[in-house]
């Protein structure tokens, strides 16, 4: 298949969703992808750009949904692989033991699917907690792993267009033409829209589906600490990610 006749797939968003859709799309061989966005990976940290300021780590959702569990053990598995040591991308994750306790048996998520998953005796449990767990999961250095992705992509082909978006009838009707310049815009084949809190805000979706969720993370230089910790609790939730820098959001 011929880059002309290949389709062409604009995704909006270049946070870790945005950038590895597109990377997984670029990289089928199938399809020119264009990735629209108003904040890039090396840009300064702002407000309109939540990736640079995730943990962050992969723990399962607690969901019965089995579409979303499968997507999670995939994603899982991938970032293990990609952390194996001696590995070039290893570099961008963290190995680590994690130990999560919940004041409520119904938080805990379906875990006993993770590595080294065991469940500690009641009597060891700190106080105000109904169960405690532990098993083997990584951390992501976001900040150091974005530009990466990033990089990723353009080397397979792909186009990083930094573009304000209003509405997504000026993706549908022009594509990525619109804002690279192009005298003759066409339209793309497929839209994927990839702009986390700001669809709640993008004209012709406005999903309010989405919504903020207010918390308050401290990021410290503390390389010595390499173990991760999560307490959950109805009115509360509280965790400790270190990072493969050295740094622990907390």
């Amino acid at each position: 298949m011929t880059t002309k006749d290949q389709k062409n797939i604009v995704v909006l968003g270049a946070g870790v969703v945005g950038l590895t859709t597109a990377l997984k799309i670029q990289e089928s061989g199938k399809y020119n992808v264009s990735i629209l966005a108003e904040v890039l990976p090396t840009d300064e940290k702002t407000t309109r750009y939540t990736s640079h300021w995730a943990g962050a780590h992969h723990v399962l959702n607690v969901t019965e949904d089995a579409r979303q569990q499968k997507m999670d053990l995939a994603t899982f598995a991938v970032m293990w692989e990609l952390s194996t040591p001696g590995t070039e991308t290893a570099q961008y994750f963290r190995r680590l033991v994690q130990t999560e306790y919940y004041s409520d048996l119904k938080l805990l998520a379906p875990l006993d699917r993770m590595p080294g998953y065991k469940v500690h005796e009641t009597e060891g449990l700190p106080f105000g907690a109904a169960v405690g767990v532990t098993f083997e999961t990584v951390t992501i250095d976001t900040p150091r792993y974005l530009p990466y992705l990033a990089e990723r992509f353009i080397s397979a082909g792909g186009v990083l267009v930094r573009a304000s978006v209003q509405h997504i009838d000026q993706v549908i009707e022009g594509g990525a033409d619109v804002f690279a310049g192009a005298p003759n815009p066409t339209p793309p084949d497929a839209v994927v829209v990839c702009t986390g809190l700001g669809t709640r805000f993008l004209g012709g979706i406005e999903d309010k589906n989405m919504y903020p969720i207010r918390g308050q993370t401290v990021l410290l230089r503390a390389p010595w600490i390499d173990f991760g910790r999560t307490i959950g609790d109805p009115d509360y939730w509280t965790y400790t990610i270190p990072r493969k820098s050295g740094d622990v959001g907390a």
